[in-house]
């Protein structure tokens, strides 16, 4: 489960973005590009803060329901209200960060790129990897074959016919 842990009021709320999240902000706020710009969550004003607020117990409801169905006990959902009145002014930021982290890990995607990782077939790799092995034998064999072959045949000259020497 993908999520990113906010503590608030002495409990820990995990925030995940799912596809329910992202379907419920397209119809709170229309089908966007960019959330945070759609929500304006991040910006300094009473708009921003309050769909901030909706956003992070949006999401705190969804990771709730995440734990529940890996069979954890309930705990009560976190609500919008609760954090526009109990979020302190200095913990707005890290609110707001939590929010944005949980957007971030909610649209990650594990899927290697494409460009910088190709797909590894395991099969033709080891078969590769024989042919190398095998042409490697295969050329170390010859090797000691020629030099087998030269050592039994003796020298392409006779020794007995060694040329005389010149004659003064």
């Amino acid at each position: 489960m993908k999520h990113i842990d906010f503590d608030f009021n002495g409990r820990t709320y995990a925030f995940s973005f799912t596809a329910e999240a992202l379907f419920q902000v397209y119809d709170r706020f229309g089908a966007c590009d960019d959330i945070l710009e759609a929500t304006h969550c991040l910006e300094p004003t009473a708009e921003g803060w309050r769909n901030c607020c909706w956003l992070a117990a949006l999401m705190a409801a969804q990771g709730e329901l995440q734990r529940r169905a890996l069979g954890y006990d309930k705990q009560p959902m976190l609500t919008a209200e609760e954090l526009r009145v109990g979020v302190m002014a200095g913990d707005n930021a890290r609110l707001r960060m939590a929010v944005r982290r949980a957007l971030e890990q909610g649209f990650h995607r594990d899927i290697p790129d494409p460009e910088t990782e190709k797909e590894v077939d395991l099969v033709l790799r080891e078969r590769e990897e024989a042919q190398k092995k095998t042409e490697l034998l295969t050329s170390v064999l010859d090797i000691w074959r020629n030099a087998l072959d030269s050592w039994a045949s003796g020298p392409s000259t006779p020794s007995s016919s060694a040329p005389e020497p010149p004659s003064t």
